[in-house]
């Protein structure tokens, strides 16, 4: 009868550390999503600024409807390239305009669904030198920069995000 026990505690023992490994694997693999986008819309926004200020027309070009000529001008990161579609590290299309006469790009993304509200303030209080940084209809700004908790308080799993740069 020990040895049935013994055979039933060891089971239960090595299923629950599985579960405990899938748990540590599943943040891991969140908390990547969440440093991906940071790191791929950073420098979409370096390459478009390198980019774009040196012409006369701003950010004019700086559309979705380009996004062939903008892939092959080598202003998005490989990761984020799905044909002719750009989309986030969620899986998300993101789209890109111009704002202010041309004088300032914008990037939208995040939304659907795919994120946690988790990864979503991770993203918020990651990202950094924005004229604004629009969450989920709450708007920041370099003089009012997310914090957790108002991050936290914009945030949920379907979270929209428009950064506006120049």
């Amino acid at each position: 009868m020990e040895g049935i026990l013994g055979r039933i505690v060891a089971v239960v023992l090595g299923l629950l550390a599985l579960a405990g490994v899938g748990v540590v694997a599943t943040n891991a693999f969140s908390g990547n999503k969440a440093s991906s986008v940071t790191s791929d819309i950073t420098q979409v926004i370096t390459n478009a600024r390198s980019q774009f200020t040196q012409g006369g027309n701003g950010y004019t070009n700086f559309t979705t409807a380009n996004n062939s000529a903008l892939i092959t001008a080598g202003i998005f990161p490989p990761d984020m390239i799905r044909g002719a579609t750009i989309v986030d590290p969620w899986g998300n299309t993101v789209t890109i305009s111009s704002a202010a006469a041309a004088s300032q790009g914008v990037i939208a993304f995040g939304g659907g669904n795919s994120e946690t509200a988790k990864q979503c303030v991770a993203v918020a209080t990651s990202l950094k030198d924005f004229v604004t940084l629009n969450v989920n209809g709450t708007t920041f700004t370099p003089t009012n920069l997310p914090d957790p908790v108002s991050a936290a308080a914009a945030c949920t799993a379907s979270a929209t995000f428009t950064l506006t740069f120049q």
